[in-house]
């Protein structure tokens, strides 16, 4: 499938941008992988461990650092189908995300003319509904739910990622900024009216869905603002050989009023998404480990960090060198 997400992009900066002593000591980068809305995305290698990573980096001399949401966001998200973060390290002219390494490239890449087998979709598309149900119930929205956005792992999982775009929210908070693609976005950020953070959320959901089990987005124009018009209406096709109950799922998403779109919760119960596997279950309210797994923990002493230093960093929630390489090494257990 080819993207027509219509988004903005940002410079590509060149090798020299992660080129800094204090990453090189722990990080040998690999290549450049991608962008996010605000930072070169790397592949690199954790000397200690030898396990490939993603690296975001982020210039923090043009770009005031309070404005980046998306490392406090990850810091507090932790769940099977959201990207792990290893490690947030800071320079003078650069935030450093160390990141788990999905190699399986973007859910955009897997999709076929005509769209993807029903088995495959559903099984995927409850993912990613999970992952976002998790976000939600921790107060996020993400506001930049699109195909480029989900990754895939070895096995096939799907990982959200990019939380550039997210913020925190409370129960009925309206938001007011536009943030977002334009394919994806909610009707009410086109008019501009002050909006819900998890039903905008939500919308995205049903345009990732249509494009999945038809390999085409519900709303196209020629330029800019005849996809917007085609937005504001909310009218769509969605083909016949798209089975029922997922025409009939698609079209309770993409739907004007947000009051009438139907939250996580629903989406997860409806008949076409309780078919196969159930989500993955949520960790516990204490995601990260304040009690380290002693044969973790004795790996870690191997390669030269002390076991209480090891604690306290977990224990803080530091996400530096020391629970980094503790981090990697539980994910490599967890990969076989």
């Amino acid at each position: 499938m080819v993207s027509n997400s219509s988004q903005s992009t940002v410079a590509l900066w060149g090798p020299g941008s992660c080129q800094e002593p204090d990453f090189l000591d722990q990080y040998e980068v690999l290549r450049a992988i991608g962008h996010g809305e605000f930072g070169q995305v790397y592949l690199a290698r954790h000397r200690l461990t030898g396990a490939d990573v993603a690296v975001k980096v982020l210039k923090t001399e043009t770009q005031d650092i309070s404005d980046l949401s998306e490392p406090l966001m990850l810091r507090s998200l932790e769940h099977p189908n959201i990207v792990k973060l290893f490690q947030v390290m800071r320079t003078r002219k650069n935030l450093y995300m160390v990141m788990e390494y999905t190699g399986g490239g973007q859910l955009l890449e897997h999709i076929p003319p005509g769209g993807m087998q029903q088995e495959e979709a559903c099984r995927i598309f409850r993912q990613i509904v999970c992952a976002l149900g998790h976000c939600h119930d921790k107060g996020i929205v993400h506001r930049d739910l699109k195909l480029e956005n989900i990754m895939l792992d070895a096995r096939g999982h799907a990982k959200l990622i990019d939380f550039g775009f997210s913020t925190r929210f409370t129960a009925g908070q309206k938001l007011n900024d536009l943030w977002g693609t334009l394919a994806y976005i909610a009707p009410e950020i086109v008019l501009k009216q002050e909006y819900e953070g998890p039903p905008a959320d939500i919308w995205s959901l049903g345009v990732i869905l249509h494009c999945m089990l038809t390999g085409s987005y519900p709303f196209r124009g020629d330029t800019p603002q005849e996809l917007l018009m085609r937005i504001t209406l909310a009218r769509f096709q969605v083909p016949s050989s798209v089975p029922v109950k997922a025409r009939r799922l698609i079209r309770q998403i993409l739907v004007l009023n947000p009051k009438k779109r139907p939250t996580v919760k629903q989406i997860l119960q409806h008949p076409w998404l309780r078919q196969g596997e159930p989500c993955a279950p949520h960790p516990s309210s204490q995601a990260l480990p304040t009690r380290p797994d002693p044969a973790i923990l004795t790996m870690v002493f191997d390669l030269g960090f002390d076991p209480y230093q090891t604690w306290v960093s977990l224990a803080k929630r530091k996400f530096n060198v020391v629970m980094a390489t503790y981090l990697i090494l539980k994910h490599q257990q967890g990969q076989g």
